[in-house]
């Protein structure tokens, strides 16, 4: 509880989940606004489901090899916005695209959460510690997204502002997963 290194894995487990469970609860209707059908909305969303997969296997490998994982980091971070910014001002046709860079962005930020569990700690004690820590709090930040950004689309009736704050949340995923993707462990940086 003491370890700014610890507070950083939680809050960047808790941020990617943030963006990934309001994504998958509101992607679809923000999509009909885009002038695509339940149907279509729907399929985008199993889309970007199904490009999470291969960043799920991949990402931890390379997690594992690299002594920092900070650019693995960045490359989540700048899919998500690309993707999200995308949604927000790019042309319908386009969509699948977004989709699949949200898609690969989200997986990528949750195995990277996953993997900052072992990679941060020494021995399993502290592993399931962190876990523990980082798990109990991230989802409770999660469970936010959706019902935030649900009140901020009633608030403006529009989707401009919701979206702005997952690009936010974005950046607090970039932030604390620079520094949770430092090569220290969560005993040694206090």
């Amino acid at each position: 509880w003491r370890s700014k290194l610890a507070w950083n894995v939680t809050l960047f487990m808790g941020s990617q989940s943030f963006v990934f469970f309001t994504v998958i609860s509101w992607i679809p209707e923000i999509l009909e606004t885009k002038g695509l059908n339940a149907n279509e909305g729907g399929w985008m969303l199993s889309l970007m489901q199904l490009s999470m997969l291969p960043a799920t296997f991949i990402v931890p490998i390379l997690a594992g090899r690299f002594s920092k994982q900070q650019i693995l980091v960045w490359i989540s971070f700048l899919l998500l916005v690309v993707g999200l910014m995308g949604i927000l001002f790019g042309v319908s046709f386009l969509i699948p695209l977004w989709m699949i860079m949200i898609g690969i962005g989200i997986g990528m930020a949750f195995s990277l959460a996953m993997m900052f569990f072992s990679l941060r700690t020494k021995d399993t004690q502290e592993a399931a510690e962190l876990s523990g820590m980082a798990q109990s709090l991230g989802y409770l930040l999660a469970a936010i997204g959706p019902i935030l950004f649900g009140w901020l689309h009633d608030m403006t009736y529009h989707w401009t502002v919701p979206l702005f704050m997952l690009i936010f949340i974005s950046v607090i995923i970039l932030i604390t997963g620079v520094n949770s993707g430092k090569n220290v462990y969560v005993t040694s940086a206090k």
